[in-house]
């Protein structure tokens, strides 16, 4: 069974839908020249997108499951027979809920080999199409039928709950202790990675969750682990009281601006990919770099989120200097940590902590530019002999520039140096030079502004971030509509970058999640919104 959780991950790794794609839009939509990586050759896009989608689980959110996982799992296998036996996982439904939890369960058995243990997974890639039919294939999946109810512990299950005879009730609760620390058999792990497959909201579609509320409580000796949407729980929660056949929840933590940075490290330094200082001094001495932002007249809205998210990034990006200038004396530290440090935090606050809604927003702030490369060649007096590479700093030519000493450089030494290049750099021991060369740069990561919604519209994205993700067929069977017009309107959103689609199968924008989910909650939808 091991093998089989092996195969599963290796499958959602290969083939998982929604992989980090160059553009979320309809492809048939030419992308601006400065939306993210429009100017990226192929070959260079097409690494980055494949370093990006070869990420590992973030460690903090593998580490934390890791470690309530195996606390929840030890407590049960100590003493079956008076544990909570399940534990749901809960995170945001934009996350890739399958793929971690399986990840994290391979690691945990490698962790600890135990050959007692064995595990039943429902290694379900989708939905099924016919939401009649939930039932039936959980059923299939597991090879467990519910209604042989010959089980000991189900039995004892049931007259607990139906409280019919007070005196068997006391005769269970007495046998319970008598017996929780005797053995119940061969152990087995009950594996659903992802919950949210397993229901649809409409008439039919819950019935595959009666049949898991019988099992979860039937039988001691297995122990059941389910992933699930934080939404699509919530829901479940006031709808089916689900969570009262469920013993303990988890929900993944939030990631910190350092811990997006550690989890990020790899693929900023395979392509050297270069932070610009957003502090206000910085950007008063480079004054163009403020008129490059996009005001549009036409989308007024979208120009105050623009500006609101400028101001607030260079404000943010300002204090942080004058904390780093207060406790920080080494120069030269601070120059190169601080761009990079600042521009994570803010990743992390726009994101929510959420991985997946930071990966994109990350992928929306990387430019390729072609820049003037300040090199400055080493101290050949002995006092830098540990230093044998030149120091490397940035200067935009549209004057985003990345460093402020570039004003000190005098024009005639620029254009001597851009002319000669590396004949000009190798001449200039200890001086300054430049030349040209095309660089990934990360500029201030914003939220795309979210578009004006109607009620009708937050009904359907509400729907999504509740499964997770849905096809056509299964969002119009939700929403009672007829697949036609759901999909009219589903266009309608893609084209405004609200909706992810690849084939029939639809998502919510990560990279608007954040804000949709807030406007959802405004609305009195279902749902949970960190405070």
């Amino acid at each position: 069974m091991a093998n089989r959780l092996q195969n599963f991950q290796t499958w959602l790794l290969e083939n998982r839908f929604f992989r980090v794609a160059r553009f979320a839009k309809d492809p048939k939509y030419k992308p601006a020249p400065e939306e993210a990586l429009a100017q990226l050759p192929d070959e260079i896009a097409e690494e980055l997108m494949n370093a990006l989608n070869d990420l590992p689980v973030a460690v903090k959110e593998e580490s934390a499951i890791l470690e309530e996982l195996g606390r929840a799992i030890a407590r049960w296998k100590d003493r079956p027979r008076v544990s909570q036996n399940s534990i749901v996982l809960l995170m945001d439904p934009v996350s890739s809920v399958s793929r971690i939890l399986t990840t994290c369960l391979i690691k945990l058995r490698k962790q600890h080999d135990d050959a007692t243990l064995s595990v039943n997974l429902l290694d379900w890639v989708e939905r099924p199409a016919d939401a009649k039919g939930i039932k039936e294939q959980i059923e299939q999946g597991f090879g467990i039928d519910v209604d042989a109810k010959d089980s000991h512990d189900y039995r004892l299950s049931t007259e607990k709950k139906s409280h019919a005879n007070i005196s068997v009730s006391s005769r269970v609760a007495s046998e319970d202790e008598e017996k929780k620390d005797s053995p119940v058999g061969a152990k087995e792990l009950m594996v659903i990675p992802n919950l949210s497959w397993c229901f649809l909201r409409s008439v039919s579609g819950l019935d595959g969750l009666d049949y898991i509320q019988d099992l979860l409580p039937s039988n001691h000796r297995r122990f059941w682990v389910m992933g699930s949407g934080i939404v699509g729980w919530e829901y479940l929660k006031s709808t089916l009281k689900f969570h009262a056949y469920c013993g303990d929840t988890f929900r993944i933590p939030a990631l910190s601006g350092e811990d997006l940075q550690s989890w990020l490290a790899p693929v900023v330094a395979q392509f050297d990919i270069y932070f610009l200082d957003t502090t206000l001094p910085h950007r008063l001495q480079n004054i163009d770099d403020i008129l490059t932002i996009d005001i549009s007249a036409d989308k007024p809205m979208e120009a105050l989120s623009e500006i609101t998210q400028e101001v607030s990034a260079t404000v943010q990006a300002s204090v942080n200097a004058v904390k780093d200038e207060l406790v920080n004396n080494d120069d030269d530290e601070r120059e190169d940590s601080s761009s990079e440090r600042q521009y994570f935090q803010r990743l992390a606050e726009l994101s929510d902590g959420v991985s997946t809604v930071a990966l994109q927003l990350f992928i929306k702030s990387l430019r390729y530019k072609e820049v003037e490369v300040k090199t400055e060649r080493p101290k050949t007096d002995g006092s830098n002999t540990n230093n044998t590479q030149p120091k490397v700093l940035i200067k935009d030519n549209d004057n985003a520039v990345a460093d402020a000493s570039h004003k000190s450089a005098t024009k005639a030494v620029q254009e001597s140096a851009v002319s000669h290049t590396d004949r000009s750099y190798a001449a200039l021991s200890g001086k300054v030079g430049f030349r040209k060369e095309h660089r990934v740069i990360a500029i201030t990561p914003k939220l795309p502004p979210l578009p004006e919604l109607s009620q009708s519209d937050l009904y359907l994205l509400y729907s999504l971030i509740l499964h997770g993700d849905l096809t056509i067929g299964a969002l119009a069977e939700s929403l009672g509509d007829a697949p036609n017009v759901v999909n009219n309107q589903v266009q309608l959103l893609r084209n405004e970058g609200v909706i992810e689609q690849k084939g029939s199968v639809l998502k919510a924008n990560p990279a608007h999640y954040p804000q949709l989910r807030r406007e959802l909650d405004k609305n009195n939808f279902i749902i949970e919104v960190p405070q």
